[in-house]
């Protein structure tokens, strides 16, 4: 394979698979294990001793994804890879835009924890309906009731509702009943979903006071499904991302766009791999382990 060819992209996946293992952090980074510990949240402490329980919770998951998410990327650096464009899902926005360099690691944390506390308590969940395209899932969940919306298009056949507990059952319902599978996600609330309102209108005034500087690495955003550059853009639209749904397919095909040839997922799990891989002929798409063995 010719280096000179390659394009390659990191993307950060949102809330889902917690890091198992404690990978060491460069100096730099120390500083904001410190942060969320002065806010209550001893994540090293909680993943050594594997406590699932406590970083489980929206509180805690959001600010230790975000951390693992950055200590990823510095290993990727120091191994020699380094982004041609960035993305994040959901959660992992905020990942990217730190990675290029829109937001200080600092101003970043600051906001995932207050996010992170504001979601914890909005009641509700989440569904994954695969085998179903965007338009059924919509007209389904106008069928079912009005508090359902579809918050991640995740690729042709893969679709995720966000909703109150009860419609969430009969959304898995209504899916085997037209050929495909509901699946509930392991979060706690209804995630981008006009359900969010009250926490993304608090968080709002805190994301306007924040600096957003213009990105030194291209970045796709996952709420426009579109590359972004200008910083004033990039922070209107974080400050409705709670309630937007993630355009994940159109990210995809906006690398696809740009010509990149490898998207290495920037964290523990392979969520974003399997999606990409299903979605996409034209880009490999590598875990972050995968990256690191040498496969890129």
């Amino acid at each position: 394979m010719d280096p000179t060819a390659d394009r390659i992209a990191f993307l950060y996946p949102g809330q889902g698979t917690l890091p198992r293992e404690i990978v060491p952090a460069p100096d730099d980074l120390e500083r904001l294990y410190a942060i969320a510990e002065d806010a209550g949240l001893p994540l090293r402490r909680w993943t050594r001793d594997a406590d699932v329980d406590r970083l489980s919770r929206t509180d805690a998951a959001q600010p230790a994804l975000f951390l693992d998410s950055l200590v990823r990327t510095a290993a990727l650096h120091s191994s020699g890879l380094a982004p041609d464009v960035v993305a994040g899902h959901s959660l992992g926005e905020y990942s990217a835009l730190v990675a290029a360099g829109v937001l200080a690691p600092h101003d970043a944390l600051r906001l995932i924890l207050r996010r992170g506390s504001l979601m914890r308590d909005v009641l509700g969940g989440m569904v994954a309906v695969v085998k179903l395209d965007l338009e059924t899932v919509r007209s389904l969940c106008r069928e079912i009731g009005p508090d359902l919306h579809v918050a991640n298009h995740n690729g042709p056949a893969q679709v995720v509702v966000s909703g109150p507990a009860a419609a969430l059952d009969a959304v898995v319902k209504a899916a085997a009943s037209r050929g495909g599978r509901g699946l509930r996600l392991a979060v706690s609330g209804p995630f981008h979903s006009p359900l969010m309102r009250p926490a993304e209108t608090a968080l709002a005034p805190e994301i306007e006071r924040a600096s957003f500087s213009a990105p030194c690495v291209p970045i796709v955003s996952s709420v426009s499904g579109a590359e972004e550059g200008d910083p004033s853009r990039l922070k209107a639209l974080l400050t409705t991302q709670m309630t937007s749904c993630v355009l994940w397919a159109d990210v995809l095909e906006a690398l696809e766009a740009r010509g990149v040839t490898h998207a290495v997922e920037v964290g523990a799990g392979d969520v974003l791999t399997n999606l990409g891989r299903r979605a996409s002929k034209g880009v490999r798409f590598l875990t972050y382990q995968e990256a690191v063995d040498g496969a890129l």
